[in-house]
């Protein structure tokens, strides 16, 4: 499957036509690891946005626990899905480590500024993706909330 075609199943790229995708594909470069490769560390600055073209990541986030922190798995992810879209909106740190788990995995990698010179060229292309990053995090704090208030003996 091409760039242009994940880009267009990506939920972060939803709303945008075929001519806009091809733009942003055009953005990037492929880079391919292997299995155990660290592809960013919790707590690095944030430059990029990777989009898995073939094979397997696993995000991680250090546990707060007493003594040494220890990563602990969020979830993985595979073909089509991205990594890395909070770089779209702030430079703030990698709130996560993601690490290959499949040899000869390829990800697509956008970087930041050439997507930001593109959104002020093409504003539409920026709204509909900020748009996007926003119904996500709505997503997942409102599952985290969820989740948390479950464990707390709320229904």
């Amino acid at each position: 499957m091409s760039v242009t075609e994940l880009l267009q199943r990506s939920e972060l790229f939803a709303e945008l036509g075929l001519e806009k995708i091809e733009q942003i594909a055009a953005l990037g470069r492929e880079v391919v690891y292997d299995s155990g490769d660290i592809i960013i560390s919790e707590g690095d600055p944030s430059d990029e946005i990777y989009v898995i073209c073939k094979g397997m990541v696993e995000v991680e986030v250090s546990t707060s626990m007493p003594g040494p922190s220890q990563p602990s798995s969020i979830v993985r992810l595979g073909q089509g899905q991205t990594f890395g879209e909070m770089a779209l909106v702030d430079r703030g740190a990698r709130s996560a480590t993601v690490r290959c788990v499949q040899d000869d995995t390829a990800l697509h990698v956008i970087p930041r500024e050439d997507f930001w010179a593109l959104c002020n060229k093409d504003t539409r292309i920026g709204f509909i993706v900020m748009r996007n990053i926003a119904f996500d995090l709505s997503f997942k704090l409102r599952h985290r909330n969820l989740q948390m208030g479950m464990a707390g003996g709320e229904a």
